[in-house]
């Protein structure tokens, strides 16, 4: 992929990890739950307001993010094929330029060796 645009860098850069902060917490509260449910039942109200800080202090600017970032995805997506017929209208012109470099290319030759076939005895 090419380099990475400003709103893919925003993205990696405030919005994965504050989501992985979240799983991480949530995650966390819920093993913690499984393997010792006193713990989360006497401090419950603390794990949830753990978890709604960090969900819900984010949210609008992962929203908005979010949003951007989807709708730049979506032109990239809708320029796709535009791109892939101009990539390859400008491999079929390079190509048939290579084919008229290397015709021109073998017709020197050809001359070439021709002329020196017949001879020069004025050209030395």
């Amino acid at each position: 992929m090419k380099d990475k645009s400003y709103n893919d860098k925003m993205v990696t850069f405030t919005v994965l990890p504050i989501i992985y902060v979240w799983i991480m917490a949530s995650s966390a509260v819920v093993y913690t739950g499984i393997t010792k449910p006193e713990i989360v039942l006497e401090n419950l109200d603390g794990f949830i307001a753990l978890i709604a800080i960090i969900g819900g202090v984010a949210l609008p600017a992962l929203n908005t993010l979010l949003r951007t970032w989807e709708a730049e995805k979506t032109n990239q997506i809708a320029d796709m094929p535009e791109k892939y017929l101009h990539a390859r209208g400008e491999d079929s012109l390079e190509h048939e330029h290579m084919m008229i470099i290397e015709k021109q290319d073998n017709t020197h030759k050809v001359n070439i060796e021709s002329f020196q076939v017949k001879g020069c005895d004025d050209c030395e």
